[in-house]
């Protein structure tokens, strides 16, 4: 029997973003994982973020509650989640949240998510306003993203 090798990622090694309203940490990088797969954590200094509702055509997207309270907009209905709680967004379902509580932490997992740190890096320079973009950019960078605002 041949055993596989177990990787270690260092926290110092980690990339991530941050923006005045939140911070990401990109715990597992899509990239290694050939676009299968990503795994992310979002914490919210404030409650100041809204809900920016969108969907995805193909990617799926698992939300855990780490700490604090987050209220999430699926398909039109408010649902409060909990630490512990989790959901689980198919492709083609709008949604979109926002925290309740200063300091809440959330995790994200990607599936079918191709460069979605590349995605996080632009939305980062876009809202930091280190690019700026006209509407029809700004639209054309978020659908090459996977990602359709309502």
């Amino acid at each position: 029997m041949e055993f596989q090798k177990a990787t270690i990622i260092r926290a110092d090694d980690k990339d991530g973003i941050k923006m005045t309203r939140s911070e990401y940490i990109f715990h597992l990088s899509s990239y290694p994982a050939q676009g299968s797969f990503g795994f992310y954590e979002g914490r919210y200094p404030n409650t100041t973020l809204d809900y920016n509702t969108h969907y995805h055509k193909r990617m799926t997207e698992i939300f855990t509650v780490l700490e604090g309270e987050f209220s999430f907009m699926l398909n039109d209905e408010k649902y409060m989640l909990q630490p512990g709680d989790t959901a689980v967004i198919p492709p083609m379902t709008p949604h979109g949240f926002k925290p309740g509580k200063p300091g809440s932490r959330l995790q994200f997992i990607f599936t079918g998510a191709e460069n979605r740190e590349d995605f996080f890096k632009g939305l980062e320079k876009i809202v930091n306003e280190e690019v700026s973009l006209n509407t029809e950019e700004r639209e054309a960078f978020f659908n090459s993203h996977d990602q359709y605002h309502l």
